[in-house]
């Protein structure tokens, strides 16, 4: 009877660690303004000089809004984050786009963009 307590205990406590991360995830991601900080393709990284930094920035807000800039243009959009797939799916001006989630923190956002058959890795951080 106790093993069977103790291992209903750990498959309540697995679930809850899960949904808590799948949560934690969304709420990073959508707890600021991330600017890109680099691009990788084909296995070269190209850093961002700080001034292309301040006109190149993105904000998930909660309930879908996306507010950007692309060099120095602004705009605003909608944005989605599909938690099983791990891809955030925005519609600004670049169209219809899937970002695959590489890893979030509380001040890195790192996602992978397939285009025109290539991937490329986008490094952003708060500043």
């Amino acid at each position: 009877m106790k093993k069977l307590v103790l291992l209903t205990f750990l498959i309540v406590s697995s679930f809850q660690t899960i949904n808590s991360q799948e949560k934690n995830e969304e709420d990073l991601i959508s707890s600021g303004k991330w600017h890109i900080e680099y691009m990788e393709m084909g296995g070269k990284k190209m850093n961002l000089p700080s001034e292309m930094q301040k006109m190149n920035w993105v904000m998930f807000h909660k309930g879908g809004k996306q507010e950007g800039m692309e060099n120095g243009q602004k705009y605003i959009g909608k944005w989605e984050f599909d938690k099983k797939r791990r891809i955030i799916k925005t519609n600004d001006l670049d169209g219809i786009a899937e970002q695959k989630l590489i890893s979030v923190t509380k001040n890195k956002l790192i996602v992978s963009i397939k285009e025109q058959g290539s991937e490329m890795i986008m490094g952003m951080k708060k500043q």
